[in-house]
């Protein structure tokens, strides 16, 4: 009797499902925006549908019906604005498959910290999302079409995996926001209209726009185009950009140089010199030629020379204007505080409570590049065989 109880609460403990979750009962959340109020939040949510998931056909919008959804609703707090939307939707919310947080950039300028905090006390979300910094409304960058993706959040989980050599997802940027030292970024990104010349229907996609630094948790600025690639070419985070140069006596001839950067890395190293601190960067790049419609004769190793020492003048000058720019801000985006922490404990101790609003935007940056050319790619020469053949002087 004794084997047949216990199989009898074996049964029992097994034969249940009592606290199952049907897919059918789910609604999972790939991408979130979050903008500011009325003095509180308005959040809005991508929800996928799963039913319009499956199938051959291309991405997001170019079928009849969609694969996603959106609600939002408003709330005083984070928290209260997901309780709205659970209260006029039939599925459970479930956030563990979220791709992208999106934060408009009125919103960053207040601060992030608020923010997080709700985030980060449920467990559905994962360190593994991209953080984005929404130029305008950060709603109308969720609802953005995506033609290439099922959803626009995976289309700008894609980008936010494109703007650095590593991405930065949740994990790295906290990490940024909690150590001293250091100030966190993130990738930046706006709505404009998709082919606009080429279709009659206005229609809206996104793009990269830049590189957002913050000061601790709040946005300091936005810095696009070439301070953009500066900031990445110092952190060693720039993935394969394209430098435009132009070499001694070019003037002449405006045609085009340019540089694929393959390989860089950099190290900054801080000194302690008159009771003062200096930073020396220092850059080391490899780089193809991806084009060259100029009269230089790349194989001519007199000119391949010039034209190395024309982009180490021209990544230095990228370089030394975004950190400016961040001095300019008072951001420590490329960790200068961190550096002298770890070499300079005791001295760190004196000054880190001043660093950022009067020590930082002082301190003296030597940047120092070396580029390498490496190849040529597939062509020699120019095929503008009608081009005068240059000769370098000895």
């Amino acid at each position: 009797m004794k084997k047949i109880g216990i199989s009898i609460v074996c049964l029992v403990l097994l034969a249940g499902c009592w606290d199952r979750k049907e897919i059918n009962d789910v609604a999972f959340i790939v991408g979130s925006a979050i903008d500011m109020e009325d003095g509180g939040y308005r959040s809005t949510m991508q929800i996928a549908a799963v039913g319009q998931m499956g199938g051959p056909q291309g991405g997001g919008g170019s079928s009849g019906s969609k694969a996603w959804h959106v609600e939002s609703a408003f709330g005083r707090t984070i928290h209260t604005t997901r309780e709205a939307e659970q209260k006029h939707l039939s599925r459970i919310l479930h956030f563990s498959h979220r791709r992208v947080l999106i934060v408009s950039d009125s919103l960053a300028r207040q601060g992030v910290i608020p923010l997080f905090d709700s985030i980060f006390r449920f467990p559905q979300n994962r360190l593994s999302s991209f953080p984005l910094i929404a130029m305008g409304e950060a709603k109308e960058v969720l609802t953005a079409e995506a033609p290439l993706e099922r959803t626009p959040a995976e289309m700008i989980r894609e980008l936010a995996q494109m703007a650095t050599l590593e991405p930065i997802n949740m994990r790295i940027f906290v990490y940024s926001l909690l150590t001293e030292g250091i100030d966190p970024i993130a990738p930046a990104i706006r709505k404009i209209p998709a082919a606009a010349n080429l279709k009659k229907d206005q229609k809206t996609t996104v793009e990269l726009a830049g590189i957002a630094v913050f000061k601790h948790d709040k946005l300091a600025t936005i810095l696009e185009d070439r301070l953009a690639t500066g900031l990445l070419l110092a952190m060693g985070q720039a993935r394969n950009p394209a430098i435009e140069v132009m070499v001694p006596g070019e003037e002449r001839n405006r045609r085009a140089i340019v540089l694929q950067i393959s390989k860089s890395e950099s190290q900054i190293r801080p000194k302690l010199k008159n009771g003062r601190i200096e930073m020396d960067l220092s850059l080391t790049m490899t780089a193809n030629l991806a084009e060259n419609t100029s009269d230089y004769d790349s194989t001519d190793y007199r000119w391949r020379a010039l034209l190395e020492r024309a982009a180490e003048q021209r990544v230095t000058r990228l370089v030394e204007d975004a950190v400016a720019a961040l001095q300019k801000h008072k951001s420590d985006a490329l960790g200068f505080g961190d550096a002298v922490h770890r070499r300079y404990r005791s001295h760190w101790a004196r000054l880190r409570d001043r660093w950022e609003e009067s020590e930082f935007p002082q301190i003296k940056v030597t940047v120092k590049s070396d580029v390498n050319m490496e190849n040529d790619g597939a062509l020699i020469r120019s095929l503008d065989r009608k081009s005068k053949e240059l000769k370098p002087s000895s």
